[in-house]
Parts: C-alpha cells; structure tokens; sequence
C-alpha cells in the first residue's frame, strides 16, 4: 500500500480530537515526531475550531471539616446540545492552593495558546487543561524594603508574540510595616516572569491600585484587563508585549460604584461588560437587572453599545462568572450553586455544582497541544493532574 502524502496526513490529524493525537504519539516514534514538530503546532494552534470545540473548567472552594480549612477543586466539562455539563474527568484536589483560610482570590486567568493559569496570589500554576500536564512557578525572588510590607493586587499571564514568550505579571502595593491605620504613601511593584528561562525581574512601571471584583480579569487581544479607578471607573490593561499599561474608559452610566458589580467576558470575539446587583447591597439600591455591554471596536470608548439588558433576574446571583458559547451567561448565585442563562432563548439552568461563597470561578478553553517548558533542574518540574 502507497504512504500518504504528509500533507494528506497533517490534514487528517488535525481533524482528530487532542485525546486521539496523544494516543497516536505514543504508537510509533514517526508519529511522535510529526505531532511534536513545530509545524504540526502551529497548524493545530491555528487550526479551524466552533463553539463546539468550547469547554469549561471550574475552580470552587469547598470548606472542610475544620472551618478554618478550605480546599480548591478543579472540575472539566463540555457541553452537549441541551447545554448540559459533560463531565470530562473526575475532579482534582488542586492541593497547591488549598488554604486555611478563605481562598476566595483564587483566579483563572487566560487560555493563552490552550494554557491557563491558576494562582490564589502567593502559589502560581501553568496548567494545560487538555493534557492536564502542569508546573508550579517559582516564588519570585525579590523581597520588599526593610520596613515595608506588600499586598499583591493581581497576577496576570499571556503570551509574548515579540519574543515568543510565555509572561506572569504579578502586581503589588507597597507600605509601611507594621500597617496602621495610616500606612503612609502607597507605592508599586510590578514583577515579570519568563517561562522560557525561568526567571523572575522587576519592572520599573507605575500603576494606579486595581478595584477588584470578582471574575473582573480577563486576557485578551494579547493584553490583560482589570478595573480601577482614576476619577471615574475604568478598564486598566496591562500590553504583554510591550510592559506598558494604559487605560480605557467603561460607558458613562457604568461608573457608579455605590451599587452595582462589573464584570469583563468574550463574546462573539468582542470585549463585553457586565452589570449586576452587588449581593451586598438591598434591591432597593442596587436594580436587580444585569447589562450587558459590547465594545465594537476594541481600544475605541465610543464604540460601547447595550446589547441586552435580563430584568428582574431570575435567581439572586453572587457573580457573573463568563460567556460560554457566545449565548451561555453563567453565574453563581447567592445560595452558591451554578446556573446558566441562555442569552438566546432565555431559558435558566441549574448545576449540581457549587463552591463556597463567592469562590466559584470559571473560563472556557479549547484543546490544544501546547507544552509547558521544562524548568531547570532546581526548579519544579511538570506534574500531571
């Protein structure tokens, strides 16, 4: 029989789903190599996919036995035709991040080239959910003044396209120790990690304090996104490329910040923000109604329009966690469960999944082959899931 041409293979693996092209990379040592090649990469990251090829991993804290004790769980779905969670393996004890207190920080933050990364602001994670394949970073080896103290403010993670690098921002206030009720001037640190060399610098930069809101930060167009304020409430972002923060204003009725919440998603390829009731404000203060806005042209302020506004709310919510889909809106409600709200037929699904108050956070992600640098030999190395 005649070998295919390799084009005709290429073409035909990449068809296949990642479980498959693991599988085939473990039968012959040509496999191996293609599939690991860096062309067979760079079709495949760049690969045609559909929402179908969406799916979604979950982080939530459960309290233990000891209420002083809590324990963060990684739960992996798809998605089928009735917009039910698929259950794609068991959950994950994620124990790195496992604290004795409230883990309520704990962040998702990307995909980047089919990674994310997982961090409760001290232990930072790689981690490709496709291959469940992951790596703890380093602690940053910088340490504050005698006699200041620091209080991480975000940490941020994307891709480099200047250098072809993977970056993690780590962002953090500096004061006076002990902290008093007066803990002097405030002052910034912004420090960067490289993947490919693992190794940690300080950036010289300046930046105002982030205003954090649950599930507020997101990475996109090769940029990360926070909230903060400077007279008004704003959209601070961070270029991953570049190192250089600038800013973007939200829609004029959106700065009030004595009712409602605001979240940053994805939806149809676009930026969207969202509005909803503060859970710690009465109806009477805050609308018990959700906006939703769509930056059409990205960068450009004016370009905000209200593409749909949900009123009343069918359940009290907690959070809105992310668009999946581009028509799934879900959200953790006040009681701590997981439901959905089809933006479509407006139709609202409850999930036998919860976390403890507002610890459930979310982002979805496609399959992809991407692997994580081995570190050096002092350092952590990759683990599976």
């Amino acid at each position: 029989m005649k070998k295919l041409p390799q084009d005709v293979v290429i073409f035909m693996l990449l068809k296949l789903p990642l479980k498959s092209l693991l599988r085939f990379k473990s039968m012959a040592k040509i496999w191996y190599t293609l599939i690991l090649s860096d062309t067979f990469f760079k079709l495949h990251l760049k690969r045609t996919t559909t929402k179908k090829d969406e799916f979604i991993l979950f982080i939530r804290t459960l309290r233990e036995d000891d209420p002083y004790k809590f324990t963060s769980i990684a739960s992996f779905f798809s998605g089928d035709d009735k917009n039910n969670l698929i259950t794609l393996f068991p959950d994950v004890d994620v124990t790195h991040l496992t604290s004795t207190s409230c883990t309520i920080f704990n962040e998702l933050i990307g995909p980047c080239h089919g990674l994310i990364t997982l961090t409760d602001s001290d232990i930072i994670i790689v981690l490709n959910p496709g291959t469940r394949k992951y790596v703890v970073i380093p602690e940053s080896p910088f340490d504050c003044p005698k006699g200041y103290y620091r209080y991480i403010e975000a940490v941020a993670f994307g891709f480099d396209s200047i250098i072809n690098d993977y970056k993690i921002i780590k962002l953090s206030d500096v004061y006076w120790d002990p902290p008093t009720d007066d803990r002097g001037p405030r002052g910034s640190r912004v420090e960067i990690y490289n993947l490919s060399i693992d190794s940690w610098r300080e950036h010289n930069i300046e930046f105002s304090s982030i205003y954090f809101t649950h599930c507020s930060e997101i990475y996109y167009k090769e940029a990360v996104h926070w909230f903060t304020i400077q007279h008004d409430l704003v959209i601070l972002c961070f270029d991953i490329s570049c190192e250089i923060f600038r800013t973007m204003e939200l829609p004029s009725v959106c700065t009030d910040l004595n009712g409602p919440r605001y979240g940053l998603a994805v939806l149809n390829d676009c930026l969207v923000l969202m509005s909803y009731p503060d859970s710690m404000c009465s109806i009477g203060h805050t609308e018990n109604v959700l906006n939703i806005w769509m930056m059409k042209e990205y960068g450009e302020s004016e370009s905000w329009i209200k593409i749909r506004t949900i009123s009343p709310l069918p359940i009290p919510i907690e959070s809105a966690l992310v668009i999946w889909k581009d028509h799934l809106l879900l959200l953790q409600t006040q009681t701590g469960y997981l439901i959905s709200y089809d933006l479509n037929s407006d139709e609202v699904k409850e999930f036998n999944l919860n976390g403890h108050h507002e610890s459930l956070r979310a982002i979805k992600y496609t399959e992809c082959l991407t692997t994580i640098p081995t570190l050096n030999e002092h350092s952590k190395q990759v683990q599976q899931l």
